[in-house]
């Protein structure tokens, strides 16, 4: 899948989170089929299938095989209107970059306290997913890269922090068209993976909180973005 495509699919898939925070599907109510979506939509089925694919991510939908897409019943994912009015604001790069360093180092000392085993064991193997994408600069990279990172920030049981998963995800979704523009960057983006991922493992929350900060800096650094 191209990139153009993904970018399209990301809209897609922000047109239906609005649908949701607006009301229009409620918590359990079940979706259109794909056909009926993706023509409303004026769009493939296919890049419907991928909106789909990064609300489930984002854990706003969940999809049952052969029954079809449901709105989750979650409450703390269905924010307040202003949550999606902040995702939509006019930011550039630098902006989303500097909101992801004030927010997820302090995401990931908390994971580090609260995550259970079992969510620990899903951050891993997101990440370890996101490393074969990136070394085989997949196009999927955008996808399990916001996986890695959601999975840290829902581990921490924080509900703000989740609903924030939006405006992450943009600012993930923008760093890899740029981070596909310098192979620096992907391994960079390795490198400090694998550091959060071991004080994880350690449950050393400092360690954790430090290495995220650390990946925030280099990213930001490599993009020329200013850091005070």
């Amino acid at each position: 899948m191209s990139y153009r495509t993904n970018a399209l699919s990301v809209r897609i898939a922000d047109s239906i989170t609005e649908m949701i925070v607006q009301q229009k599907y409620r918590p359990g109510d079940k979706l259109p089929n794909e056909l009926e979506l993706s023509e409303e939509l004026r769009v493939s089925r296919t890049t419907l299938r991928e909106a789909l694919r990064i609300l489930a991510t984002r854990g706003l939908v969940e999809v049952r095989r052969g029954i079809g897409t449901f709105v989750t019943r979650s409450q703390s994912i269905h924010a307040d209107y202003d949550v999606l009015k902040i995702q939509n604001t006019n930011v550039n790069v630098k902006d989303l970059y500097e909101m992801r360093l004030m927010f997820e180092p302090q995401a990931a000392y908390y994971a580090c306290l609260r995550a259970s085993d079992e969510e620990l064991e899903t951050i891993f193997r997101y990440g370890e997913m996101d490393e074969q994408m990136i070394r085989r600069r997949d196009p999927q990279w955008d996808e399990y890269e916001q996986k890695f990172h959601n999975s840290i920030a829902s581990a921490t049981h924080n509900p703000f922090i989740t609903s924030l998963l939006p405006v992450f995800n943009r600012a993930i979704h923008q760093g890899i068209i740029l981070a596909n523009q310098s192979p620096q960057v992907a391994e960079q983006t390795l490198r400090d993976h694998r550091l959060l991922m071991q004080y994880l493992r350690e449950r050393f929350p400092e360690g954790a909180k430090a290495a995220m900060h650390l990946h925030m800096i280099n990213t930001m650094r490599a993009f020329s973005i200013d850091v005070d």
